[in-house]
C-alpha cells in the first residue's frame, strides 16, 4: 500500500509518497504518481456557517491552534484542496489531515519555521518511515510526509476521524 500527503499551497502543492517502508516519491504534485490513501494538509470543505467547522472546534479544545477553514485569506488553500481532492478521489481515498495536529498529538512540537525545528521534524519522521536524513528539507516538505504518515496512522488503526459535520484525522497517543 502506498500513503500519500499533500502540502496544499497557493503557487505549488508538494507531494510525499510511502509505502509501508520508506519514502517513494517527494516533490511538486504530479497526476501520474499513484498511491492508494491520501491526507490532505487543506480543509476539505467550508464551514456552513460562521468561520469554524465543528472539527475544528475540537482541534481548539485540545489546545491545537489553527487558521479558521472560513477565513477569507484562507479560502483559497481550502479551494485548492477541495479540487485536488475530487481528483484524487478517482482512484484513492482522501482524508483531511493537519500536519501541526499530528506532531502536536504525538509529542513533536518543534517549529518547522526555524532549521533546528525542521531537524527536530525530520528525527521524528524517521521513527516512522526511512528517507535521507542527510538532506534539508523545507517546512512544506515536512508537511506532506507528516500528511502521509496521518493516514499511514489510520490505516494501522492508530489514528481517528474527528467532526461531525466535517472530518479530520488525528493520531492516537502512541
Amino acid at each position: 500500500m502506498k500513503f500519500a500527503g499533500i502540502d496544499v499551497g497557493l503557487k505549488k502543492n508538494i507531494l510525499a509518497v510511502f509505502d509501508e517502508h520508506e519514502l517513494i516519491y517527494l516533490g511538486k504534485y504530479r497526476e501520474d504518481v499513484r498511491f492508494d490513501v491520501c491526507g490532505i494538509d487543506a480543509p476539505l470543505d467550508l464551514p456552513s456557517k460562521g468561520s469554524l467547522r465543528d472539527c475544528e472546534v475540537e482541534l481548539i479544545r485540545m489546545g491545537i491552534r489553527l487558521f479558521p477553514s472560513g477565513a477569507e485569506f484562507f479560502k483559497p488553500i481550502a479551494l485548492i484542496g477541495m479540487e485536488l481532492a475530487r481528483k484524487i478521489r478517482k482512484f484513492a481515498e482522501v482524508y483531511e489531515v493537519y500536519p501541526y495536529a499530528t506532531r502536536k498529538i504525538l509529542g513533536c512540537n518543534a517549529s518547522k519555521k526555524r532549521r533546528e525545528g525542521r531537524e527536530k521534524i525530520k528525527e521524528f519522521l524517521s521513527k516512522f518511515f526511512k528517507f535521507d536524513l542527510r538532506r534539508n528539507y523545507c517546512a512544506d516538505e515536512l508537511d506532506a510526509m507528516t500528511a502521509a504518515l496521518t493516514v499511514f496512522l489510520l490505516k494501522k488503526g492508530k489514528a481517528k476521524e474527528i467532526g461531525k459535520e466535517c472530518k479530520i484525522i488525528i493520531p492516537l497517543k502512541l
